[in-house]
């Protein structure tokens, strides 16, 4: 047997099958794999184009999350990557696979939930396809245009630039171990999950920051990317397309209400667990390279989402530190 999608993960997958297509061309800005949309140009225009694809029993449960929740989040997580880039959404394109046995109230209230997150953005839904399935898929392919600051990359940043993030972080992957646990009779998480009920809300349905995007684009920002895989990871993404190494608070990076406790009641089970807040995905909070001579027009910008400063981009000759303590450091490529 050869390789398999396990032995290559997501990342090298996205790689090699890349290598099997056409990616470039003239109108492309940027193109697959680099980023957290494409960008292309068309005639006088800039176009934001992202995808992605939610499948029960993989990016959703049913039981944590009604449908319109569904519909909500899998709109949402689109309208985010065009929000890292500092973009306004416009137009999507709406693919549902279900099982024959679906009842259709099952997809009319997946579809109020699509429908009340495309209203609160301002997004039309243009077209699409609905088939039949093994289980329920949603699929949504999103066009954008920039902010008048242009197209904001992952690989803007500057060497002296601050690592930033919006609001706080950690809620979205606390709730799901929560209500994963209180399913099956945790008492304890049952009983965080009353006393900090935006843990599982943060879950069921995040929010977008296009607001604070396009904000933070115009006033100097210049560098995004929004937290989906998990804070960490997400901002290693930026020191790399960048090009540069830099420094990580963790202690400064912001945690939503009720992640400190939801962290010690993981920790009680799970000893090696580190923080939700660091390695939790589904936040949909934006970090961004900051300028020092820039924080704070571009802090009042987003306002009244709170930005926070948690570390800076800077060549240092330490390895990446795994223990959570002190500064997380990391040599990036000259």
């Amino acid at each position: 047997m050869g390789e398999t999608l396990g032995d290559l993960g997501e990342f090298g997958l996205i790689s090699r099958l890349l290598e099997r297509v056409p990616v470039r061309g003239d109108a492309v800005v940027v193109g697959p794999g680099a980023d957290d949309a494409a960008v292309v140009q068309v005639g006088d225009r800039s176009l934001i184009a992202t995808a992605d694809l939610s499948i029960e029993g993989r990016h959703f449960d049913r039981r944590f999350s009604s449908p319109s929740d569904i519909g909500w989040k899998a709109l949402t997580v689109n309208v985010s990557d065009i929000a890292a880039m500092g973009g306004r959404p416009l137009w999507a394109l709406l693919s549902i696979g279900a099982p024959a046995d679906t009842a259709v109230e099952v997809l009319e209230q997946l579809y109020d939930g699509i429908a009340e997150a495309a209203r609160a953005q301002g997004v039309l839904i243009i077209g699409g396809d609905t088939v039949g399935a093994d289980v329920l898929v949603v699929s949504v392919a999103l066009l954008g245009e920039p902010g008048s600051a242009g197209p904001v990359t992952r690989g803007g940043a500057h060497e002296g630039d601050l690592l930033c993030v919006t609001g706080a972080l950690g809620a979205a992957a606390a709730g799901l171990a929560l209500l994963r646990s209180g399913e099956d009779g945790d008492g304890e998480a049952r009983a965080l999950l009353a006393r900090f009920p935006g843990l599982a809300e943060a879950h069921r349905r995040p929010i977008a920051r296009v607001r604070e995007g396009r904000a933070a684009a115009e006033a100097g920002a210049r560098a995004m990317i929004d937290v989906s895989d998990g804070f960490s990871q997400d901002a290693r993404h930026l020191h790399e397309a960048s090009r540069i190494g830099g420094g990580l608070d963790p202690d400064a990076v912001p945690r939503a209400e009720g992640v400190v406790e939801a962290d010690a009641w993981m920790h009680a089970r799970d000893p090696v667990h580190r923080s939700f807040a660091l390695n939790g995905g589904d936040d949909y909070e934006l970090i961004m390279a900051v300028p020092p001579e820039v924080l704070e027009a571009v802090t009042a910008a987003v306002a009244p989402t709170a930005l926070t400063v948690v570390g800076g981009f800077e060549f240092v000759q330490l390895a990446l530190e795994e223990d959570g303590g002190g500064w997380d450091s990391f040599k990036g490529p000259r």
